[in-house]
């Protein structure tokens, strides 16, 4: 149930692997973005990142498993917010996937590729991305500029 989330403390939320939870993302930052005084178009940026990032993790870390944590860490530095997304999930680094990067550009709507954007997208976002494989699954920090 989207409910059921863990906020440990202001800066930490946890997930279960379940798309519906992905929802409880946006309230989560809008807290956040009140508290830090985040823009709202990086806030926008943020979220997009996020939950593209959590989905890729539920839909093909975890695949079917809806038990499985995801948590979200959020710090604020003096001029970036860093948002670090770690899982159990199989190690998986999404910053070697160039499948989509040096795809010819589509000449219409019906040529546009399902899927496989969503890296590129957050590529596009952030001002950076990060991948570690841990021990026990997976860790994606995605840093964002703090233009006030």
């Amino acid at each position: 149930m989207a409910g059921e989330c863990t906020v440990n403390t202001e800066t930490l939320l946890t997930l279960q692997s379940r798309l519906d939870a992905i929802a409880l993302i946006w309230p989560w930052l809008e807290s956040l973005a009140s508290e830090y005084r985040i823009p709202a178009e990086t806030q926008f940026a943020v979220d997009l990142c996020l939950e593209e990032a959590v989905s890729n993790v539920v839909r093909h870390g975890y695949d079917a498993q809806t038990d499985q944590p995801v948590t979200v860490e959020f710090k604020a530095g003096a001029d970036e917010l860093t948002f670090t997304i770690e899982d159990h999930a199989p190690p998986f680094n999404p910053l070697l996937d160039t499948t989509t990067e040096n795809a010819p550009a589509a000449s219409s709507i019906e040529e546009f590729p399902v899927g496989g954007l969503g890296i590129l997208l957050m590529k596009k976002f952030a001002k950076n991305l990060e991948y570690k494989a841990l021990d026990d699954g997976n860790r994606l920090t995605i840093r964002f500029p703090l233009g006030r």
